[in-house]
């Protein structure tokens, strides 16, 4: 059964100290769904199209992995994330960075307010009855003509995923709901979104850079 957002936000406290030693070396046979973490971080980091003097917000935020490859591009770092644990851990690694408790259903930011909205690893845990509100949530809180780029583990098709299923075998977690692609897709337009870039990252991981409509 999936986890209760409550369920999770109890996980990642308990995580948020050995979070990043972790997910380091996501890249052997036991990453699971997570091989490639490293490197799908940094493709996505590439493919976000930021510029000195925007204001970014990372919607999930963690340890602030994704968030600290846009430092010395000339942006401002807003993060939320539901966890306080993991709040604390990023503020110790990223002082700069204007955080808050929050989470893809609550953002405790004004409408509006940022040129680009990131997530990495993080949107798979919103129940699924949740995701469109999720995705209005991210277009509220972006300008209009804002860009979003949100990188998770997703899977093209029930083929695909039932395939990484048994291909994973014991190392897949049946606490975790994952997205479909196409699925996503469409909340993101009904949600306000345009334009949608997906690109494959990694055997498990998709990227996907959309703008609000203006």
């Amino acid at each position: 059964m999936p986890r209760t957002p409550e369920e999770g936000r109890a996980l990642f406290d308990r995580w948020a100290r050995t979070y990043d030693l972790d997910l380091a070396g996501q890249d052997g046979p036991k990453a699971g769904p997570l091989v490639g973490y490293a490197e799908t971080l940094r493709i996505a980091a590439e493919q976000v199209p930021v510029a000195p003097g925007m204001s970014v917000l990372d919607v999930g935020i963690g340890t602030g992995a994704f968030a600290a490859r846009f430092r010395g591009r000339g942006v401002r770092v807003s993060g939320v994330d539901p966890s306080p644990a993991m709040l604390d851990a990023c503020r110790g690694k990223h002082p700069g960075f204007t955080l808050r408790v929050g989470d893809f259903n609550a953002i405790p930011f004004d409408s509006g307010e940022f040129d680009m909205v990131i997530s990495s690893f993080a949107f798979h845990e919103v129940p699924p009855g949740g995701r469109l509100a999720a995705c209005r949530e991210l277009a509220r809180v972006l300008k209009p003509g804002g860009a979003l780029c949100l990188v998770d583990i997703l899977f093209a098709s029930p083929a695909a995923l039932a395939a990484a299923r048994e291909a994973i075998g014991e190392r897949w977690d049946d606490e975790e709901d994952y997205p479909l692609v196409g699925d996503l897709d469409q909340l993101l337009h009904e949600a306000g979104f345009g334009g949608s870039r997906w690109r494959q990252t990694a055997p498990c991981h998709w990227m996907v850079i959309a703008r609000k409509r203006a």
